[in-house]
């Protein structure tokens, strides 16, 4: 395993065209959840969520456009993207807390609408700290002391070893974009050694404008309401609505995951 190298600038379109090639696989990751706002003494878990789908870039557009209008429709907007947890479980003071409940599950159903039409492979990755052996615990900390930690690089690269791994089960190469934390636009090498597996480089965008993004976001917010005791407790605890457009989620999309860990498809997480 390699580090990754200096992120270097590309232009939109390279990644346009990329997407675009007959049968390239796109695959979208998510940012990661649940290294932030732990309870004292509860156990951290972390979830981040790879969407595969050979859907053309238009009609992943479309189906990240028909998500946002679904939420302009219901009076919240206009939004240039959805945060799917706060769909789940808002923070207190956020914009999603005065929305009511019935509207945040018609959002997530309509979202999952959207996502299902993509026909994807949902690849999940999700380890506690027993797993990480502390590893998640000291992100928290360092988080909180503003202090950088090795560990957050070595989370990452075991993120991507997995999706790697499980991408060379598919033929030709895929194309790999995650969210730009600033909003530039640029590329890095993740494995070298790799790197036929997809286009020679992990791409960074910003959010806004690569929808397939958000959508791996919304099946990060579903895998996290399901698979980790926080995500459980806090969709037990709050609307009964929320509770059962959560399940519905959940039978749909469990078909459709692979444990990224487990390499198991269909079994989830």
């Amino acid at each position: 395993m390699q580090d990754s190298r200096a992120p270097q600038s590309i232009d939109p379109e390279v990644l346009s065209a990329a997407l675009a090639e007959p049968e390239r696989l796109a695959v979208y990751v998510s940012q990661g959840t649940g290294l932030g706002g732990q309870v004292q003494g509860e156990q951290p878990e972390f979830v981040r969520v790879a969407v595969l789908t050979r859907a053309a870039p238009a009609a992943v557009q479309a189906a990240g456009e028909a998500w946002l209008a679904a939420a302009e429709a219901l009076g919240v907007g206009p939004l240039q993207g959805i945060e799917a947890i706060e769909l789940v479980a808002p923070r207190t003071g956020t914009a999603w807390a005065g929305v009511p409940a019935d509207r945040r599950a018609a959002l997530l159903r309509r979202g999952l609408t959207s996502l299902v039409a993509l026909a994807p492979e949902v690849g999940v990755f999700h380890i506690n700290d027993e797993f990480g052996a502390g590893m998640l615990l000291r992100l928290q900390s360092g988080a909180a002391t503003g202090e950088p930690r090795l560990d957050a690089r070595l989370l990452e690269h075991m993120v991507f070893a997995a999706l790697t791994y499980r991408l060379l089960t598919h033929a030709g190469e895929a194309v790999v974009v995650t969210a730009a934390n600033d909003g530039t636009w640029s590329s890095r090498q993740v494995f070298p050694e790799h790197a036929a597996v997809w286009r020679r480089a992990l791409i960074s965008a910003p959010s806004e404008a690569v929808v397939g993004i958000g959508l791996a976001g919304l099946a990060e917010a579903l895998v996290w309401a399901t698979a980790t005791r926080r995500g459980r407790a806090e969709v037990a605890a709050g609307p009964g609505v929320i509770a059962t457009a959560i399940a519905e989620a959940e039978a749909e999309l469990r078909p459709r995951s692979t444990n990224l860990l487990r390499e198991r498809p269909g079994g989830g997480n």
